[in-house]
């Protein structure tokens, strides 16, 4: 495997190939659509665009649209976590909260990950021990100091239970907060922690490709994450993140 500094450059150029494609791209065919969900072809086209681009690192690869081996979760082995088009019912809207997202991760730990917003051409890109950085250039976070003045990013995966029950519990956890705001897509959410322009994230059963970049982010910021692994949903996972520990959670 290559070293950290190299697989970052190569996620940066590979995120941006994908989001120049997908700026450009007008064709919007929907493969399938479910209650709560919807799956473009520009999704399938753009992760195997993405794939093509990370075989030379000869690492194995979970995505949103073709899989992958969720027991590389479990094994002390470096693998990539890829959303090759996170916020795809905005793309298909023309709603510019959409981005491209590479995560590496080893085992069930983020080691480094790329964020591309295409629209906005804002590219994240950063990990523990790595920094972080936006368009190539170093960003030190500013998180509010309290809980009353912080910012949530959250949001509704689309299996997420939207009963009435579910609902107030859900608010019980966030009204803490001075300002909730739903992005529609995690990658960017917590490319926004990881930067400072919102101070935390919280989603539940949300999956490995939706966070497997922007985790590794806000820890390059230095902030803190908590993920927890959701029973019975396979890479499926319970998530926190924050520039203030007693966020998390």
């Amino acid at each position: 495997m290559k070293n950290a500094d190299e697989l970052l450059t190569l996620a940066t150029a590979t995120a941006r190939a994908a989001g120049a494609a997908l700026a450009k791209r007008s064709d919007r065919t929907v493969n399938s659509e479910s209650e709560h969900d919807i799956k473009l072809q520009a999704d399938v086209d753009s992760e195997t665009l993405i794939r093509a681009q990370l075989a030379r690192t000869k690492l194995p690869v979970i995505g949103e649209e073709i899989g992958g081996d969720a027991g590389l979760l479990d094994r002390d082995e470096p693998y990539w976590a890829v959303d090759p088009l996170d916020g795809t019912y905005n793309y298909l809207r023309g709603i510019p909260g959409t981005c491209v997202s590479l995560g590496l991760w080893r085992g069930r730990r983020p080691v480094l990950g790329v964020v591309y917003d295409f629209w906005r051409d804002e590219l994240f890109a950063g990990g523990a021990g790595l920094g972080l950085t936006m368009n190539g250039r170093s960003v030190k976070p500013r998180w509010a100091s309290d809980v009353p003045h912080a910012v949530l990013c959250t949001g509704f995966p689309s299996g997420t239970d939207r009963g009435s029950e579910a609902v107030h519990g859900f608010v019980g956890r966030v009204e803490r907060f001075k300002k909730i705001r739903m992005l529609g897509s995690a990658a960017l959410a917590l490319a926004y922690v990881s930067i400072g322009r919102v101070d935390a994230y919280y989603e539940e059963s949300i999956k490995l490709w939706d966070i497997g970049a922007g985790l590794a982010l806000v820890e390059g910021a230095g902030g803190h994450t908590r993920v927890e692994p959701v029973p019975g949903k396979p890479l499926s996972f319970n998530v926190w993140a924050a520039g203030r520990a007693d966020l998390v959670g």
